[in-house]
């Protein structure tokens, strides 16, 4: 059996990831992209870096890619990342679970008009 003359490195990729990459590149938000492919970010950040893959810079995924290469992050990259980060703890913050019980409003009980 002849042997191919040009090496292979790269693994063969099933529809979605090859759909998953492409997304990727494209710069469209991991979440999306888990869901429409179902591939989870662990793998999709393996094949970014097993195919040379990357993120926009100045995105959230673009941070992760760098992470994944491990490499230092790009300064775009390190802003976005932050800033996810920032709105992630806002968004924590405002649920009425996360303040305390003597801050909580009481709701229609003490606001009744009396006629």
């Amino acid at each position: 059996m002849a042997t191919s003359v040009i090496p292979n490195p790269h693994p063969a990729l099933t529809l979605m990831q090859a759909v998953a990459l492409g997304l990727l590149r494209d710069g469209f938000k991991q979440r999306t992209i888990t869901a429409r492919t179902g591939i989870q970010a662990d793998t999709l950040y393996a094949l970014a870096v097993l195919h040379d893959i990357t993120a926009p810079c100045g995105t959230v995924e673009g941070h992760d890619c760098h992470e994944a290469r491990e490499e230092e992050p790009c300064a775009p990259c390190t802003h976005a990342h932050g800033r996810a980060h920032a709105r992630q703890h806002a968004q924590r913050r405002r649920t009425l679970g996360a303040v305390p019980r003597s801050l909580r409003p009481r709701g229609r009980e003490g606001r009744r008009a009396v006629r």
